[in-house]
């Protein structure tokens, strides 16, 4: 799978848990990557690290872990 294929799925996880609650509080309590990683195939979607570390490069925030900081919250 491309890189761009990958963040167009991370980005549709994200935009799913914005808007489901229960999978937002899962990310949440998540330890690492991997733990966001395995919790996002349970949900369907197929992402690998890069993906994530890609969209962390783009968060300015770095005193939180990446997967928080894609929520405004």
């Amino acid at each position: 799978m491309s890189d761009v294929e990958q963040d167009q799925i991370l980005d549709q996880f994200i935009q799913r848990a914005r808007s489901d609650q229960s999978l937002r509080d899962e990310i949440k309590s998540a330890l690492n990557q991997d733990e966001v990683i395995a919790i996002a195939q349970r949900w369907g979607f197929s992402i690998d690290s890069m993906a994530i570390l890609r969209k962390w490069s783009k968060h300015t925030d770095f005193s939180k872990p990446t997967w928080l900081g894609w929520f405004d919250e």
